[in-house]
């Protein structure tokens, strides 16, 4: 059963779908196969079907057209996580929010300042803070995506971030919610969510908005995965089978389109069920998973260079896994800095507190160990 999945199986799954996403939002710039991600074009599921059955051009076409639904599963993820680690403990709104904004904001700060620094090279840092300063405002603010699309920041992916900050917000309605209806809540509300989705998609896009960036449009993975972490929900073959005959209906004929991310989402939780076993296992998979985060805000700046350089099958499949390494690399190194600082400052509260042990002996452990967990 989902409820079953515990933090090692958490963090293979980030695995395995960063390491879709990362390869995907690669490879979709440089092949001619688009997914029907954000938009449905009835062309898209026949240019892949052109394209995948010419093996030099197989592994892109496949991570171009099927990497995106990885975003399922972080979407999932997050709601699986608050479902499991905020339920029996709830804080107020402003300490929730304070306590998620803290862990993402240092890295995503990071992350911006160094893509200004690159765009400055290219324009000049005063004109890059100009062009981009209201997107990056609104974005760091958790409304870039309820605006027009001026209000975007050039690196696509970082889409997530002000989707996540506004799922942050409604968490503690989603939880009360759910502890007062229980299962039939959420489907009421994904089942809202969908028609809103449907009827005010067109709408919104003359301003540039798409709800498929928002909590609305993909109120059915949420509802999922706080339903899986609360409840016993098994996917069984048929289940399987049906969500697998949706996805592919939906990349054909817009009326199932919208389905098609919870579809994908079944069958991708169903698959790593059946495979939990062997994949829990994976020392790789767990460490890319650790890394998700950063891996996630940085191929988006990586990529930029390697996608003009790509003119052929091999060198996409070359400089691809090249953007990838670079990725890793820079994720490695920023993960290690950051844990790094909470070792140096733990040896140095436990020197001091070996010297203040040398010249107070009166000094009880106990104090010691609580001016630690103060300390900057």
């Amino acid at each position: 059963m989902l409820c079953d999945l515990d933090k090692r199986d958490t963090m293979v799954l980030k695995g395995l779908a960063i390491s879709a996403i990362v390869f995907h939002n690669y490879f979709h710039l440089v092949t001619p196969v688009q997914p029907n991600e954000f938009w449905f074009d009835q062309t898209a599921f026949t240019s892949f079907l052109e394209v995948v059955r010419h093996p030099a051009f197989t592994i892109q076409a496949i991570f171009s057209f099927f990497g995106q639904y990885g975003v399922q599963v972080f979407i999932f993820l997050t709601a699986f996580g608050l479902a499991r680690s905020y339920w029996d403990a709830p804080s107020s709104w402003s300490t929730f929010m304070c306590s998620r904004v803290s862990k993402l904001y240092p890295m995503f700060a990071l992350a911006i300042l160094c893509w200004l620094v690159l765009a400055g090279t290219q324009v000049s840092l005063g004109n890059a803070i100009r062009q981009s300063g209201p997107a990056i405002v609104c974005t760091l603010a958790g409304i870039s995506n309820l605006l027009p699309a001026h209000y975007r920041l050039p690196i696509g992916p970082w889409w997530f971030i002000p989707f996540i900050l506004q799922f942050y917000a409604i968490w503690p309605f989603m939880r009360r919610l759910t502890a007062r209806f229980g299962w039939r809540g959420l489907v009421a509300v994904a089942l809202f969510s969908l028609l809103v989705t449907h009827f005010a998609s067109h709408i919104l896009a003359r301003s540039g908005i798409n709800l498929l960036q928002t909590p609305i449009g993909h109120m059915r993975g949420l509802c999922l995965g706080i339903a899986a972490a609360r409840y016993p929900i098994r996917i069984n073959v048929p289940l399987a089978i049906s969500a697998l005959v949706v996805l592919l209906l939906g990349n054909i004929y817009e009326l199932f389109w919208p389905l098609t991310f919870l579809a994908a989402l079944i069958v991708i939780l169903f698959l790593y069920m059946r495979m939990r076993a062997s994949l829990r296992n994976s020392a790789v998979l767990q460490v890319i998973g650790h890394y998700s985060m950063l891996l996630f805000l940085w191929n988006g700046i990586v990529r930029v260079p390697f996608v003009s350089l790509a003119k052929g099958p091999l060198s996409q499949l070359v400089l691809g896994c090249i953007s990838a390494a670079i990725t890793f690399g820079i994720a490695f190194l920023i993960q290690g800095i950051v844990e790094l600082v909470p070792d140096l400052q733990k040896k140095n509260c436990e020197t001091g507190a070996t010297c203040l042990g040398n010249d107070h002996a009166s000094l009880d452990s106990g104090t010691i160990e609580n001016a630690s967990e103060i300390s900057p």
